[in-house]
């Protein structure tokens, strides 16, 4: 049986030495002792390759009107966000807006309106509607006021406890009549006035 020089060296590793084995000669037939095989296949590696996969992820903009009254529109394009004080009426007349609208557009408002949530958005407006009056402009002067104060307002008062109409109109030296008409929103019998709010007190 014929094998190659390698495999023999590796059972008889002392045939490396001369010494040993000085006269080793080609051709010669030698006795070993072992299993023989020829030289091992090269073995062969193939690389691993893992793949990762990102998905991306996309974030649609949340609306800015945030947070809302339950059921609140979804077609809606014009928000108010409800403050200490404000009740239905007071927001649709800043809205020149009715009260069917409003609940229309607001279903989780009950019809007394006592369940308005403060710092919350309620909607007063959507596409096509038709306003019963034209919007309130925006009030100047100090803040907080009360709802339906005149835009020419010169003049202003802060609610205290206690006060009422009458005690406002003496100080000031106005009379009712002209208190009631640069704040639209006070009742005849001046029960809504609201403590820490301005109110018109001249023009």
């Amino acid at each position: 049986m014929g094998f190659k020089s390698a495999v023999l060296l590796g059972l008889l590793p002392q045939l490396l030495s001369a010494s040993v084995c000085p006269n080793l000669m080609p051709g010669q037939s030698y006795c070993v002792i072992g299993t023989v095989s020829d030289d091992p296949e090269p073995t062969t590696t193939t690389p691993s390759t893992t793949l990762t996969t990102t998905t991306s992820t996309t974030t649609t903009p949340s609306s800015p009107y945030q947070p809302t009254q339950p059921g609140l529109a979804a077609n809606c394009d014009k928000f108010h966000l409800v403050a200490s004080g404000d009740q239905c009426d007071t927001i649709e007349a800043k809205y020149g807006i009715t009260d069917a609208q409003f609940k229309a557009w607001n279903p989780s408002i009950n019809a007394q309106c006592t369940n308005l949530w403060l710092d919350y958005y309620v909607c007063v407006h959507v596409p096509g509607a038709t306003m019963i009056s034209p919007p309130q402009p925006t009030p100047t002067g100090p803040e907080p006021q009360m709802p339906g104060i005149v835009s020419n307002c010169a003049k202003f008062y802060q609610v205290k406890s206690g006060d009422s109409c009458w005690s406002i109109d003496n100080a000031a030296g106005i009379t009712l009549a002209q208190f009631r008409s640069w704040n639209t929103q006070i009742d005849e019998n001046c029960t809504n006035l609201w403590v820490d709010y301005y109110v018109c007190i001249g023009v």
